[in-house]
């Protein structure tokens, strides 16, 4: 009698054991996502063409990514100096900035590289401001066309740093001691992709 009520006892312990078991052992392997998907802000800096020589700009962009399609939208500020006496004898500082859209494919992956290749259309304006009064004396609007490669590590899950090459392109500028080979020519760039990535 006191074999069978130890038995009793000890059913409902074995089947607990046997389903802690059950889950332990499990293998079952999660489904990837059905498509990829990343919306993200990016921050980061550009060494490009600009007068009298190439300088930095700082980079602050939003985008989203879906499957291998990227599309984006930048802006960049001037962060050098350049002055110039546009009507002498007065000093000027030249202050400009462009905005446009980004819209890149990403060719290849592994699990540590994404390599995507891109282009953008921008519109700014380049502005002669004088140094005694920090009026605007000269102003004209430009457009300027990016291409670049870009290589991103993309190993992190929220955090995407990245580095690309390109060449721009401008177009439309007409400003006193200023001219457009003055801001097209190569460029490189380095920033930070932070956002949702689910994958």
């Amino acid at each position: 009698m006191k074999k069978i009520l130890w038995i009793i006892l000890l059913i409902p312990s074995l089947a607990s054991a046997q389903e802690l078991d059950s889950l332990v052992t499990d293998t079952t392997e999660i489904e990837p996502p059905a498509y990829y998907l990343a919306v993200y802000v990016d921050a980061g800096a550009s060494f490009e063409a600009s007068a009298p020589e190439s300088n930095f700009f700082s980079v602050l962009g939003i985008g989203a990514q879906y499957e291998k399609w990227m599309i984006g939208f930048y802006r960049y500020d001037f962060q050098g100096t350049s002055q110039s006496l546009v009507v002498f004898p007065n000093s000027f500082e030249l202050k400009y900035r462009y905005a446009g859209v980004y819209l890149g494919y990403q060719f290849y992956q592994n699990e540590l590289l994404n390599v995507s290749a891109g282009g953008s259309y921008n519109k700014g304006d380049a502005v002669w401001r004088s140094l005694e009064d920090g009026q605007d004396f000269l102003r004209d609007e430009f457009d300027l066309i990016k291409m670049r490669l870009k290589v991103e590590i993309g190993k992190i899950r929220y955090i995407k740093p990245h580095a690309s090459i390109g060449y721009q392109k401008m177009r439309n500028l007409n400003l006193a001691n200023l001219n457009e080979s003055n801001f097209s020519g190569l460029f490189v760039a380095a920033g930070i992709r932070i956002g949702y990535f689910n994958q």
